[in-house]
């Protein structure tokens, strides 16, 4: 059946290249030490989320997202607490999709069986170039998906082209209020023309009521009433975040998914040896 009709809320710290900039810095390889860094904060990460657990209301719809590369030990023991698991699958920081591990992407989900495969996709409408060949991909893993009885999940980001970023006069707020509302149906029928149809769709928040029923319409559109819709929080600040959340239809989405609104400023300090490992993963619970 098509969909994911329940409520979902999740801790994604499924970030790479982002993670290694922020505590490594630019570098074309990581040592032994520097994976070990980034693994030991992700475990941070999720004690900090075990944690968080005791405070809310129904721990069963909370989730996490985190990547096979530097949270392998994080899935295993994730699965042996029955905590659903979403595994992203794209390669990190591209702006056209790749598969992480290439045509071996299916081995890697087999070998994790993860809850719900995930895959983030910057698509603009404007791309023509580059977006056939994303399609492509992203049908070839949602076929794979289906037939083997996987839940998967869209991550879709808008990011604004250089022509549609000029409209804005330069400003981000301006194209994010304006212009992406309407392109995100556009990358939606597009993706359901391509027969793409995912059960869950993780997207960016709309500053105004409007966008946010247009979206849902075009998202749960005749037989796709099950089909989930979370809304990200794109590393923005708490205040922001609440603000789209006060906006959000939030009886008409199953949950959220905030990420580094949450855990990178503790992790920061903890990593400036501002704060102990404990506080650290206090802070995040919270």
């Amino acid at each position: 059946m098509l969909g994911y009709p329940k409520n979902l809320y999740i801790l994604p710290f499924d970030h790479r290249s982002s993670f290694i900039k922020t505590f490594i810095g630019a570098v074309k390889e990581l040592d032994g030490q520097q994976k070990k860094l980034i693994s030991d904060y992700k475990k941070i990460i999720f004690e900090g989320f075990l944690m968080s657990l005791g405070y809310v209301k129904n721990p069963v719809e909370s989730a996490i997202m985190v990547d096979e590369d530097f949270g392998l030990e994080i899935i295993k023991l994730a699965k042996k607490k029955n905590i659903i698991i979403c595994l992203p699958v794209e390669k990190s920081g591209q702006n056209n999709f790749a598969f992480q591990y290439g045509h071996d992407f299916s081995q890697h989900i087999q070998a994790l069986k993860p809850d719900i495969v995930k895959a983030l996709v910057r698509y603009n409408p404007a791309d023509k170039k580059i977006n056939q060949g994303q399609l492509e991909k992203i049908k070839e893993l949602d076929s794979w998906c289906k037939d083997n009885s996987y839940k998967f999940m869209v991550e879709s980001l808008v990011p604004p082209t250089p022509g549609q970023l000029k409209r804005a006069r330069g400003r981000r707020e301006v194209y994010d209020e304006k212009i992406r509302p309407a392109l995100t149906l556009r990358m939606i029928n597009e993706f359901h023309q391509a027969g793409i149809e995912p059960d869950i769709w993780k997207i960016e928040a709309f500053e105004h009521e409007d966008a946010w029923s247009e979206t849902i319409d075009a998202i749960c559109d005749g037989e796709r009433s099950a089909v989930a819709i979370i809304m990200l929080g794109r590393g923005e600040s708490f205040a922001k975040v609440k603000t789209w959340m006060s906006l959000a239809p939030r009886h008409q989405l199953n949950g959220f998914a905030v990420g580094r609104t949450i855990f990178l400023r503790p992790l920061v300090d903890f990593h400036q040896k501002r704060i102990s490992k404990k506080e650290c993963m206090t802070e995040i619970a919270k």
